[in-house]
């Protein structure tokens, strides 16, 4: 993985999950990060195995920002030439013009037709409880159903079966 691919990672993975702002930031961050490495004499291949998975940096941002992940903030849309001598002494910022595609080199993401729902809020967790119990009280009820039916009728079977037993043979 190279410096633009992880940028495009982190970028795609916090794009409509956290403020425009925020993804703004950690980009510009990490952009400035891996070029002030790179400048100290490290390989570019080092820098992006120490940092690893954009993904995982990702849900660590989304985990510290409030109200992160669920969907409600607008996606985020940067052009950052990378590449150009202008670029790699800093960050480009945000420029897009609407219904152009972004040029070659930088990052972009488009509308994703792929929406995650993120089940780990109270309301899911409340939710499932409340399932849990409407279950446990129609298998309650099924069952304390049936034991009612069958309570009144159980001695006559019972008898019946002894019956046949005498009947039968030992």
């Amino acid at each position: 993985m190279n410096k633009i691919e992880f940028l495009q990672g982190l970028q795609s993975a916090l794009s409509g999950n956290v403020p425009p702002e925020t993804v703004r930031e950690n980009l510009r961050y990490y952009s400035d990060y891996i070029r002030a490495e790179v400048q100290k004499g490290r390989s570019e291949k080092d820098v992006m195995e120490e940092l690893g998975d954009p993904r995982l940096i990702a849900r660590t941002i989304m985990d510290a920002t409030p109200g992160a992940g669920e969907g409600m903030f607008e996606e985020y849309r940067s052009f950052i030439p990378f590449g150009s001598s202008s670029a790699d002494s800093g960050y480009a910022g945000e420029t897009r013009n609407e219904g152009e595609p972004q040029a070659q080199g930088g990052i972009f993401t488009g509308n994703s037709s792929v929406h995650y729902y993120d089940l780990n809020k109270w309301y899911w967790k409340l939710a499932a409880v409340l399932v849990a119990v409407l279950v446990v009280t129609l298998i309650i009820t099924v069952v304390g159903g049936i034991l009612s039916i069958l309570i009144p009728i159980l001695p006559i079977i019972f008898l019946v079966m002894i019956v046949m037993w005498f009947v039968r043979g030992r």
